[in-house]
């Protein structure tokens, strides 16, 4: 499997690869700065892999969000992703499309 990936572009964060046990750790620090917008997107459409890891990270994202007074929004989310979600209960507070 590919390494995750993630990069500020475009006012955007994209992620790709696979988000899993393996490439988390190195991923939880938010991957935007202060000076990112109210609104948040990060981009999911090139993850190709994920576990329990991976939707940890995102929920972890999301608390750093609101920490900081910002929204965030899950964009391309890959089905597998949505599965995991909704099978733990977390669909609900996570904004993913």
């Amino acid at each position: 499997m590919s390494r995750a990936q993630v990069q500020w572009c475009d006012g955007r964060v994209r992620v790709s690869g696979s988000l899993d046990f393996d490439s988390v750790p190195g991923l939880v620090d938010i991957p935007w700065g202060e000076s990112a917008p109210p609104r948040i997107e990060v981009e999911l459409g090139a993850v190709r892999r994920v576990d329990s890891a991976g939707l940890a990270l995102l929920l972890e994202w999301a608390r750093a969000a609101r920490r900081q007074g910002r929204a965030i929004h899950f964009r391309h989310t890959p089905e597998q992703l949505k599965s995991l979600a909704r099978v733990t209960g977390v669909d609900a507070i996570l904004s993913l499309d």
